[in-house]
């Protein structure tokens, strides 16, 4: 999917099917105001493998600081749309 036609729904179901998939859980299991750290089987080790993954799925780099500032995945999602949109330059 081109990354401009992308809507906040697209980029939270392909973060939330990217999070249950590294976390082995079920992604109907799994809503916007979970904290990240709090999911099932959640690490530090997985949760960067879903923001690589996320960030090979929409071609896009993200910001270290922005992403470990993120608590939940209502945030998360927020920070990639911003890429995504292009409100946020790669870098």
């Amino acid at each position: 999917m081109p990354a401009e036609s992308a809507t906040r729904e697209q980029i939270a179901a392909v973060a939330i099917d990217c999070l249950a998939t590294e976390l082995k859980t079920s992604a109907s299991g799994i809503s916007g105001a979970d904290v990240l750290k709090n999911l099932p089987n959640a690490d530090s080790l997985r949760l960067l493998r879903v923001v690589s993954k996320l960030e090979r799925h929409w071609d896009i780099e993200l910001d270290d600081e922005a992403v470990f500032a993120a608590t939940t995945v209502d945030e998360l999602v927020a920070i990639i749309e911003k890429y995504v949109s292009g409100e946020r330059s790669e870098s």
